[in-house]
Parts: C-alpha cells; structure tokens; sequence
C-alpha cells in the first residue's frame, strides 16, 4: 500500500470510529437524559466556559466550538432554552450578538451527563480494541477516556438517577 492509500485507510478508520463513538453517546445521552449528542456538547462547551472564567459564550464562538452552523446553533440554543438548560440575550456591547448561559438546571445535566459519555466512550474503545482497530487509535482513545477518570468523572455507584429539575427538563 502506498503513503496515499496508507493515510486514507487511517483516515477512513477514524471516521468509522468517530461516527460510531458519536451514535454510542447519542444513544446514552438520549436515553439518561433526552438530549442528542450536539446539545450535550453545546452543553459541555457552556460549562467549560463557566471554568475558563467568563460564564458566556457568545453563538457564533459556540456554534464555531460543536461544529454546526450558526442557524444550526441557533435552533439547538433554542430548544435548550425550552428546556431550561441555558438562557440568552442579546450583548449589551454588541446589540448583534446574542450571549448565551448555562443555568443552574444545565449544570446540574452536564454533571450528571459527564459520565454517560464518559461510559459510552469507553465502550466503544474497549470493541474497537478487541476488533483490532489501529493500536495508535485505540492507545489515543484510551488516554483520553483514562485522562477523564484522573480530572473529573466519579466513578459509577449504579444506575444514574436524575433530580426532578434535571427530568422535567429532558422531557
């Protein structure tokens, strides 16, 4: 196989196992939560703001930050809103940009959700292991689901249970 062909068939593997490591944790996050896989991640990104210090992202830097387009965004940010997950306005420098917010309620699913992907993550590294997927891949993929247990992810104590606030938001 030549450098071309090589570096397609590596590229090729990565895509198979994104989408798949993709379907898994929309699969999880949609049955423990209600949520899709971008939404959770829109989710994800608000929180890591709030730890960066500025507790808002404005749309086009998290639409930039999960992948969709702005419009995309946009009707993700709102169905998130209906849900009581985030707030919006629009920024008092720029009447153009609209700011968004994680609210309490959010929080609380980004905890709670923070371990199913985790989980899901790691089920899929664990098949792709035993299927024989790249070893470069597979060791990557582990460092990072193995990071996460050292920084944040508690480790399962049983099935997830979800505060009321968290189920009426899901629904």
């Amino acid at each position: 196989m030549n450098a071309v062909a090589a570096s397609i068939a590596r590229w090729d593997t990565l895509t198979r196992a994104h989408r798949r490591i993709e379907s898994r944790v929309g699969r999880h996050l949609h049955q423990r939560l209600g949520l899709g896989a971008s939404e959770f991640h829109a989710l994800r990104a608000l929180d890591e703001s709030v730890r960066a210090g500025s507790g808002l992202l404005y749309l086009n830097i998290l639409a930039n930050g999960i992948g969709l387009s702005q419009s995309g965004t946009s009707r993700l940010v709102t169905r998130l809103q209906d849900r009581g997950l985030v707030t919006t306005h629009l920024s008092p420098h720029d009447r153009r940009s609209v700011e968004i917010k994680l609210t309490p309620v959010g929080r609380e699913v980004v905890r709670i959700g923070s371990p199913v992907l985790y989980r899901a993550v790691e089920e899929v590294v664990r098949e792709l292991r035993a299927e024989g997927t790249d070893e470069d891949l597979v060791r990557y993929l582990r460092g990072s689901t193995h990071e996460a247990i050292s920084h944040r992810i508690p480790p399962r104590s049983g099935p997830l249970r979800s505060t009321g606030a968290v189920s009426q938001s899901a629904n």
